[in-house]
């Protein structure tokens, strides 16, 4: 009865992913899984086909889509054939429809490995329906907690499935991430050496973060990101490898190279968040028998999802849009440290707004505080655009806080693109940073583009060639 209950609920999502492809084929990444959900409760039990030492999850609160899809473009590019949910769809729902997709009529895996990438708080229920040998866990951090509270509520959630069977990949430099490699059968660590743009301990700026095991406050020797870096605990002793098992060092920002055990490979981003999704993605490659030749020529060529990290151009200005995770003080503290490392004048566009996700909207920038502005508000900032209806206010009284000059702060109390690109048309600077969600990115990409600027009022607009770097 579950079997042909399973069949129907295949097969109905099967038509469904189907005519969704052939209408929305930017869509879809979630409803056929949805309604074979419906269907059958239990759909993910019935799967056959799915090898567990070629299975791979990757979780944790920063770093889960782009080391996902780091990992398969390396796969795929050794000639493996894989399943994944590269569009980010990471909950019960979403991996449905990439099974959905990926299987025979009766419910038959077809590629050889299955990587996907998996929501925090879902991860229980996925690994009780497909028991993955390989567990990723990118770093535990604040991250929406209007949804998931405290981050010790997420360690609790990922904790409670490693277990002896699995071997687990854990962030050598972020304490709730590492001290899980005790209940592991297998661990593989990861990290990077100490770089030029860890600045935050140097600016003795930090925040605190109790000890998982013993609760005591956890000491960073320095931060290579936001509470992560070289740490210990100087009650119980727990902290950080000298060494972990793949360690990046020799970072070259300006050649877009970095050095693993000797070996140099491309660096496509120059953030250095990016550093610990190669650095994970390489410690997973060679675990699962890919040759170091065959990393190196697929770091070469990686492009990371649309969205992330983009430029695009307004007239004679270049715009740098780097998405961050509003509500998670990490991303917008790796967001402040790229921009403050660029020494050039530049003009900084916040279009931070409500969160309409789930119910009661979300509108809170406490997480704002969490990070050190000090670097970026010394980093020749021409002005501030604060935009967006409801926290452009706020988003103003952050940086006033943070002794941004009254006189280079303006607020937009808008969503209207033109509004917002009439702003920028008045700053002398032609080199843009812009944080946002990816839907507001869009529509004022989408308007730029298309609209020339008004450089009446504009003291440079030809600009330089620095500031057109």
């Amino acid at each position: 009865m579950n079997k042909f209950r399973f069949i129907i609920a295949l097969w109905a999502g099967k038509v469904c992913a189907l005519l969704i492809g052939l209408f929305f084929p930017k869509k879809g990444s979630n409803k056929s899984g949805e309604i074979a959900c419906r269907i059958h409760p239990g759909f993910l039990n019935g799967f056959t086909g799915i090898d567990p030492e070629k299975t791979i999850f990757i979780t944790g609160t920063n770093g889960k889509s782009t080391t996902n899809n780091l990992i398969v473009h390396v796969f795929r590019a050794a000639g493996k054939t894989v399943a994944t949910n590269l569009e980010g769809a990471n909950q019960k729902p979403g991996i449905a429809t990439t099974l959905i997709k990926t299987s025979g009529c009766f419910g038959r895996m077809k590629p050889e490995y299955l990587i996907l990438e998996v929501d925090e708080r879902n991860l229980a229920a996925v690994y009780g329906s497909i028991p993955a040998k390989y567990l990723c866990v990118t770093n535990i951090q604040k991250d929406q907690v209007q949804r998931n509270g405290d981050p010790d509520y997420i360690y609790q959630k990922i904790k409670a499935v490693v277990n002896e069977d699995i071997t687990i990949f854990v962030n050598n430099e972020e304490p709730r991430s590492k001290s899980l490699a005790a209940l592991a059968g297998d661990t593989v660590s990861f990290g990077v050496a100490k770089n030029e743009r860890g600045s935050l301990k140097e600016a003795g700026f930090g925040v605190s973060l109790p000890c998982p095991l013993c609760h005591d406050a956890i000491e960073f020797d320095y931060y290579n990101l936001a509470n992560v870096g070289r740490f210990s605990c100087p009650s119980c002793g727990f902290g950080s490898d000298e060494t972990p098992d793949v360690q990046i060092s020799g970072v070259d920002y300006e050649k877009g190279t970095f050095t693993i055990r000797g070996e140099i490979f491309h660096l496509g981003y120059a953030a250095a968040h990016f550093l610990y999704n190669y650095a994970l993605g390489y410690a997973v490659c060679t675990a699962l028998g890919l040759r170091i030749s065959e990393i190196q020529k697929a770091f070469e060529t990686f492009t990371n999802i649309g969205g992330r990290l983009e430029v695009f151009r307004f007239g004679e200005k270049q715009i740098r849009y780097i998405r961050m995770k509003q509500e998670n003080p990490e991303t917008l503290q790796s967001v402040l440290d790229d921009i403050s490392a660029d020494s050039a004048e530049k003009v900084f566009l916040a279009g931070l707004e409500t969160i309409h996700d789930i119910t009661p909207y979300y509108s809170n920038t406490f997480y704002a505080f969490d990070c050190n502005f000090e670097p970026f508000v010394s980093s020749n900032v021409e002005k501030c655009i604060c935009f967006g209806k409801g926290i452009c206010f706020d988003t103003a009284n952050r940086l006033i806080y943070a002794g941004v000059p009254f006189e280079k702060i303006v607020v937009v109390e808008s969503d209207d693109e033109s509004a917002v690109l009439e702003a920028l048309a008045k700053c002398r600077s032609n080199n843009v940073y812009l944080i946002s969600t990816i839907k507001a990115y869009e529509h004022l990409r989408k308007r730029a583009e298309g609209t020339k600027p008004h450089i009446e009022d504009v003291a440079n607009p030809h600009g330089t060639e620095e500031n057109d770097r």
